[in-house]
């Protein structure tokens, strides 16, 4: 009886772990092509939806037969040839215009400020602030709540 709650202990533990780490979650990527069509379904039968340019992020939600299935910050949902999406991760200004500053907390300066739509490189998070690039090359933090792609 005890190894089957040794057993029961393990299988939960795991489910825990699966639940609770980032890597269970739907992954972010971005569009890796100049122009991209995101259809209705997983097939170029399908209709054209809109189109979105390279580094637009998107949240992946599914994928079969080499399509997934992804969301956008509006949370639109389409689908897009899996070939076309990156793993080098972008996030996108969804506030009318943010500080990105030199550490993780308003406390710091700020290094530079960027636009509503503006793309940015993601390169890490840390609590509630996200480590980004701008296409200049500066680096920053911004909160959070005001990109979308973490």
């Amino acid at each position: 009886m005890a190894g089957w709650r040794v057993g029961a202990v393990a299988v939960l533990a795991g489910l825990a772990l699966l639940a609770g780490n980032p890597a269970g979650a739907a992954p972010y990527k971005s569009i890796d092509a100049g122009k991209v069509n995101l259809r209705a379904g997983p097939g170029t039968e399908h209709p054209r939806q809109w189109v979105v340019s390279y580094g637009y992020p998107v949240r992946v939600l599914e994928t079969r037969n080499g399509w997934a299935r992804v969301e956008d910050y509006e949370g639109d949902v389409a689908w897009v040839a899996e070939r076309l999406l990156s793993d080098r991760r972008t996030v996108l200004v969804t506030k009318r215009l943010v500080n990105v500053r030199e550490g993780p907390d308003t406390s710091h300066d700020i290094v530079f400020q960027a636009e509503q739509h503006v793309l940015l490189r993601y390169l890490g998070k840390r609590d509630n602030w996200v480590h980004v690039q701008h296409a200049d090359g500066e680096k920053g933090w911004v909160y959070a709540a005001l990109v979308w792609g973490d």
